[in-house]
Formats: C-alpha cells, sequence, structure tokens
C-alpha cells in the first residue's frame, strides 16, 4: 500500500512538473505584436498597387511574405478620431473621440482620451508584456493624457501633428480656436502663409515639442522634452532607433512585448534625413517614402538578430487616406475616389499588410477596420476578448484559415454624422463632401454605389439596384440601434 501511495505520489508531481513547464514554454513563446502607423497614407503609394518607381525592398518583402487586405479601412479620414478607436476598439462616435466643429487634437487641449477607456496596450500590460510607443500620439498634450497614462510603458515622439506648433501673426496653433466667432478671419490670415510653409519646409517653422515620457509605477512618471523645436529630419530615424532598443530589451529580458511605431509622416511637413535627401525620383514624398521602407527593415532586422521574427505579429497601415491638396508633397488614392477629409474610399480605405505566426500569404479582399485590431491581436495572444472594444470583430481565423470575415459592414463617419454605409460590396451615400465640408450634399433618396464594378464611386444604380439599397438600409438601421453616440471630446477640449 505504501509503495502504491509513493507511485502515485511520483506520477502527481511528474503532471505537476509537466504543467509547471509547460507553462514555462508557452510564456515563453507568447507572441509579440507590433502596428507600424503611417500618417496619411496614400492607398496606392505603398504596397500591392504601388508606384514602380519607388525602391521599397522592405515593404514589397512584407507584401510578398503576409498578407495584403484591399478593404481594410480606418475609421475617420482625420487623426486623433482614428488612432482613438485604433487603440479603444471603439467607432469615435461611440468614445466622444470626433468632433463636429474641431476635428482633432491641438496643442494646448483640455482634453484627451478617456481614462474610462481600457486601451489595448493596457490589455496587454495587464497580461505581463512590455509595451511602447515611438513617434506621433495625438490623442492629447496634457500630461493625464500621454501615452504612458493608457498603457504604454515608454513613449519618445511629438503629441500632436507635425505641421502644428506654429505662430503668424501673434495667432497660434494654440489660440486659433479659442473664440469661435473669429476662427474664419484668422484662418484667412494664416491659411496662405501655412501652406506656403508646408510647400517649402523649414524646420524653424513650427516648434513641436519631441518628448519623452517613461512609467516608473502605476501613479508615477518621468516626463519630459527633449528638444524643442523637434529636428524633424531625424524624426524617422529616432522612432526606428529607439523601436529597436526596445526590441532587443525585452527580447534579452525574455519578456513579450506590444509595440506600436507610429511615423509622423508622410503628413506634412515633409522631411528626410540626410542619406534620404534626393533618394528617390518621386521627390521629397518619394524620399519619405523610402525612408519609411528603411525604417521597417531595419525592424525586421532587429527581430531577426533577437531571434523572434517567428513570434511576431506586424501589422502595417495608415491613419487615413493621403492629403491630395499638397499635390506632389501628398500620395495617390488612385484607384479610389477621394483622399484625406471626406467620406469617400480614398479617405479612409488604407491598404493593410499582416504578417506572422500562422497568417496565410496572398492578398484578401474581405472587410476588416482598425478597430478590429484589437481583438484580433487578444485573440492570436491567447487573451480574452475585450467587451468593451464594442467595435472589434476578430479577424484571426481569417488572417490564419482565409474563412470569410465576421464584418459585414463599414460606416463612414465625418464628426457625429453617418455620411455612408457599406455592406458587401455596396455602399450608400447619405453626404458627400469635398475635403472637410466643401461642397457638402444631402442625398435623399441616398446614392447606392457598386464598389465591386465602380471602384471609383462614379456612378448611382439605386435605380437599377432597389432590392440591394433595401438591404443596406436595413442593415444601417440594425447598426445605429445599438449605438449610442456620446458627446464629443473633441469640440471641448479648450474647455476644462
Amino acid at each position: 500500500m505504501v509503495i502504491q501511495k509513493n507511485f502515485f505520489s511520483i506520477l502527481l508531481l511528474i503532471a505537476l512538473l509537466g504543467t509547471t513547464f509547460q507553462s514555462w514554454g508557452t510564456q515563453k513563446k507568447r507572441p509579440n505584436f507590433i502596428i507600424i502607423y503611417i500618417d496619411d497614407l496614400g492607398y496606392s503609394d505603398l504596397g500591392i498597387f504601388s508606384d514602380q518607381k519607388l525602391n521599397t525592398p522592405a515593404i514589397d518583402q512584407l507584401v510578398a511574405s503576409g498578407q495584403s487586405w484591399t478593404d481594410f479601412y480606418a475609421t475617420s479620414s482625420v487623426c486623433s478620431p482614428s488612432r482613438g478607436a485604433l487603440l479603444t476598439g471603439n467607432l469615435p462616435v461611440r468614445s466622444g473621440l470626433y468632433g463636429d466643429q474641431i476635428s482633432v487634437f491641438w496643442p494646448g487641449s483640455a482634453k484627451g482620451i478617456p481614462q474610462e477607456y481600457i486601451t489595448l496596450p493596457e490589455i496587454f500590460q495587464q497580461n505581463d508584456y512590455a509595451t511602447a510607443i515611438f513617434g506621433k500620439w495625438h490623442l492629447g498634450d496634457a500630461s493625464f493624457a500621454l501615452p504612458t497614462r493608457h498603457g504604454f510603458d515608454e513613449w519618445l515622439g511629438i503629441p500632436y501633428s507635425n505641421d502644428m506648433d506654429w505662430e503668424v501673426e501673434g495667432i497660434t496653433s494654440t489660440n486659433i480656436f479659442q473664440e469661435p466667432a473669429l476662427v474664419g478671419k484668422k484662418w484667412e490670415i494664416v491659411g496662405p502663409i501655412l501652406n506656403q510653409r508646408i510647400m517649402h519646409p523649414q524646420n524653424s517653422d513650427w516648434h513641436v515639442p519631441l518628448q519623452r515620457s517613461v512609467r516608473i509605477s502605476n501613479n508615477s512618471f518621468n516626463d519630459e522634452i527633449i528638444e524643442r523645436p523637434a529636428d524633424q529630419t531625424q524624426l524617422s530615424q529616432r522612432y526606428t532607433k529607439e523601436s529597436i532598443e526596445f526590441i532587443r530589451r525585452t527580447a534579452n529580458a525574455k519578456k513579450p512585448f506590444f509595440l506600436l511605431l507610429s511615423h509622423s509622416m508622410p503628413h506634412v511637413p515633409l522631411f528626410s534625413s540626410q542619406p534620404f535627401v534626393n533618394k528617390s525620383v518621386k521627390g521629397l514624398y518619394g524620399d519619405v517614402l523610402e525612408e519609411i521602407d528603411w525604417s521597417l527593415g531595419a525592424v525586421m532586422r532587429a527581430l531577426e538578430k533577437a531571434h523572434i521574427v517567428d513570434n511576431t505579429y506586424i501589422v502595417f497601415t495608415s491613419d487615413n487616406g493621403p492629403w491630395l491638396r499638397y499635390k506632389d508633397h501628398a500620395g495617390s488614392a488612385a484607384p479610389l475616389r477621394g483622399g484625406k477629409g471626406t467620406s469617400y474610399e480614398g479617405g479612409v480605405r488604407v491598404m493593410t499588410i499582416f504578417k506572422g505566426p500562422r497568417i496565410q500569404q496572398g492578398i484578401s479582399n474581405e472587410l476588416g477596420a482598425q478597430t478590429d485590431i484589437y481583438n484580433t491581436f487578444l485573440s492570436l495572444a491567447g487573451i480574452e476578448h475585450s467587451k468593451e472594444a464594442q467595435d472589434s470583430f476578430d479577424l484571426s481565423i481569417t488572417l490564419t484559415t482565409g474563412r470569410d470575415s465576421p464584418r459585414q459592414f463599414i460606416p463612414y463617419y465625418s464628426g457625429s454624422e453617418l455620411r455612408a454605409f457599406r455592406v458587401g460590396m455596396s455602399k450608400l451615400h447619405f453626404v458627400t463632401a469635398d475635403p472637410f465640408d466643401k461642397n457638402r450634399i444631402l442625398h435623399d433618396p441616398p446614392i447606392l454605389t457598386d464598389l465591386k464594378n465602380d471602384i471609383g464611386e462614379t456612378k448611382n444604380v439605386a435605380a437599377l439596384q432597389p432590392e440591394t439599397l433595401a438591404i443596406v438600409q436595413r442593415k444601417k438601421e440594425q447598426f445605429l440601434k445599438q449605438l449610442t453616440i456620446k458627446a464629443s471630446i473633441l469640440d471641448r477640449q479648450y474647455h476644462n
């Protein structure tokens, strides 16, 4: 009997040790996650439809080894709402991170991303991941709104867009909105001068700070301004080098990580470091994109050197479409219509590439949105989905098996206004406008476009497809019934 008891005790001990070893093995194998977030990238600038005159070997390799999504969407055609949606898994209208009067955060804002939302990096922190962001933030520049207060262990970057923090005849990017009745007159004064500066960029024209913030504990942070104005010719280099060092440190510590490499460009003004000046036959815009390609290549080499490339998921995407008003300082959305500031496809459809363990290579025409990255990453990490990320569909099965996407619709918002709605390949336009509400037209009845046969959105087929129109309308109504729109945070950013 004693021998039998000892025998079963040994078996139990072996089982417990096996479970422990398995747990350790699983912990070591927990995947890493990187989002490479480009600012104002054109749909056909890089990726499967890219201009062949551009020299982008790293991105070409990412396309060849990853899965490119042709029908993937940012949630807004401007910066702050898109970025908030990416990190919270919620549409801007659901979180309040949108504006009807002021579309993005500006310097000196009294508001920022709400504390009530658990961001994707916060979930990773709770699961013992190292987290970092290097680059543009644009979700509030007050101390309580900085990235380290919302799930990131460390940040080096700029707090808002690189074309902010300017002064023209006493008018600044902080005080221009503080007297609403005078905003139009102020823009008449500063607009032409700012456009001239953007087309002929000089670093001294902007006073954007380069900041560093480190989380010391849950309630303690070390914040500092490293440089003001930031040397914008060095931003892509600095973000990349910080990312590489972060990868090296966390890999050496045998710790999984979540990294957001958030490039400031090709948002205007455009700058590149000396090795990339006049490097591209596509001019300054091409120089910027080729430096971003260098950055991706450097990150990939760091992963290989750390022997974690096969255990790292990468998403390469953009916050919205190209800012077409700047012509050769902007990208191309072709064959899509429109660009930044519109609800046409060129404003929000963004070429997106996924790469990582078990992700199938090739091209996907399934529907996806940046809010979906939240629960997709959690699923790939083996972490329970977040119910708070109400607009996040898990795309992991589609990525790894090729099955249909669980997302079947896309809402197109401008501020709090639903301007269009897509179901399958059919898109209804309720309101159309040129960038930033010029030539606004209300369509009643709405315009129906067939994106499969008319990707440029040139024809109204509502009269030819009344059943399809009715289907999209019903789906839109079902979507709106479960949506509660919160008051705009961005419109109140100068009010405590």
